[in-house]
């Protein structure tokens, strides 16, 4: 391929989603203009160079609207984000006049911006800067830096992805005792098994297979679309994993639509159960969903918005 000639928006298309199958992390860099006005914005292209001496290199699109100001800049910061901190990466990958409002920071000693909260941080003086295509590759010299213990927010595909969460699911399925249940929604309603005595559970099965054969056998095709939960029921130690999705056709036997505004919660007899299907409800009027990870009694709910405590 040419490198003088435009590339094929197919092939382009291509090349940037074989790049997103690179993992990485996700940082937050951030200078001041000439004036003292902070600027900042959303990168996972950061790498480090050097030990000796300490490099590292953040890239920056030249169509970036802080471009210029990091091209001239004498010092910068990259921050490293945790994974409680999502909506610190929205923010900065967005044009809000007012990141630096409600982002938490505080200055170095050289008065640039620290994001607080975050896994690390580096203060860096400018070392080099590269020209590299449409992008240009900002060179530091790492002045300080600071470090804290946790899971990082991780970027795959275009999407964050939990490593918490991710290792919370293979501890779950390399143990015994390990149900699979899904939230599957149909218009507002929700599909929920009943057995004869009219109590009320969710479809649940031993694993994914077991659970979409299930409900083919009664007439439905399921879509599982998302994780919505991960817990340990304290006094077993069983795992439950289940998953939030749609579904669609007329239920079988046992099975049956309910409205979310009329969910008969006091017909569930399962503590846990009871508040996950009461959460979503909430969300569901709210138009914002999480997973929740932890046990039957007390978890962390992960949003895009960050981490929330939730007791069951």
């Amino acid at each position: 391929m040419s490198t003088d000639t435009p590339m094929d928006p197919d092939i382009k298309r291509s090349l940037r989603d074989a790049f997103g199958r690179f993992a990485t992390g996700v940082t937050v860099v951030t200078t001041r203009q000439p004036d003292g006005t902070p600027r900042g914005f959303t990168a996972n292209s950061f790498t480090s160079v050097s030990l000796e001496p300490p490099l590292l290199l953040v890239c920056i699109g030249k169509t970036a609207h802080s471009c210029d100001t990091f091209a001239a800049c004498d010092h910068f910061t990259v921050n490293i984000l945790a994974d409680d901190q999502k909506e610190i990466s929205g923010l900065f990958a967005s044009q809000s006049a007012d990141k630096f409002g409600i982002a938490d920071w505080h200055p170095n000693a050289q008065a640039m911006p620290l994001i607080d909260g975050t896994l690390a941080n580096f203060s860096c003086a400018r070392h080099q800067l590269v020209d590299a295509g449409d992008h240009l590759i900002l060179i530091g010299r790492v002045l300080d830096f600071e470090t804290a213990d946790g899971d990082p927010l991780g970027y795959y595909k275009g999407a964050y992805f939990d490593i918490g969460l991710d290792r919370a699911m293979t501890e779950a399925a390399t143990v015994g005792g390990v149900t699979i249940a899904a939230v599957l929604a149909h218009d507002n309603s929700l599909l929920l098994a009943e057995d004869a005595n009219g109590q009320v559970t969710l479809p649940t099965a031993a694993s994914i297979e077991a659970l979409t054969r299930n409900l083919e056998g009664s007439g439905l095709t399921s879509d599982l679309a998302h994780l919505y939960a991960v817990y340990r029921t304290t006094e077993t130690k069983a795992q439950r994993i289940v998953y939030h999705g749609h579904v669609q056709g007329t239920p079988g036997q046992g099975l049956r639509f309910h409205d979310l505004g009329t969910l008969p919660l006091n017909r569930v007899p399962d503590d846990a159960e009871r508040a996950l299907l009461r959460r979503y409800a909430q969300e569901n009027r709210h138009g914002t969903f999480g997973i929740y990870h932890g046990t039957e009694v007390e978890g962390v709910v992960h949003t895009l918005a960050g981490n929330h405590k939730y007791h069951i």
